[in-house]
């Protein structure tokens, strides 16, 4: 039986989690959870989903060095929708269903 013996480029790793093709892929995942968002959103007067879209988030993580692509809920009564409050007795948690959907794949 033979052994692989695997040795990190740091280096290297950063330049990928910091690269364009990197930055484009979470993107297109910031993109397509933005749409899944809008697909289950109440939409009673329509704000709350015409607000939801993605961001660039620039650099995140622990070490601020990989490609971060951001889902945001702009509308005044989101905070509303996703936790409830005395006139949403009903939080219907938009966004974190999405980030379900999203780390899921």
């Amino acid at each position: 039986m033979s052994t692989v013996e695997v040795v990190l480029n740091h280096q290297g790793l950063g330049e990928l989690l910091r690269g364009l093709e990197t930055h484009e892929l979470v993107m297109d995942r910031a993109r397509g959870g933005a749409q899944f968002a809008q697909s289950i959103a109440p939409h009673r007067s329509g704000e709350y989903a015409a607000g939801i879209h993605a961001e660039d988030g620039g650099l995140g993580g622990p070490r601020q060095d990989r490609a971060v692509g951001l889902i945001v809920a702009t509308a005044g009564h989101s905070a509303a929708v996703e936790w409830g409050n005395a006139h949403q007795p009903h939080p219907h948690h938009v966004l974190a269903r999405t980030i379900d959907i999203v780390e899921a794949g």
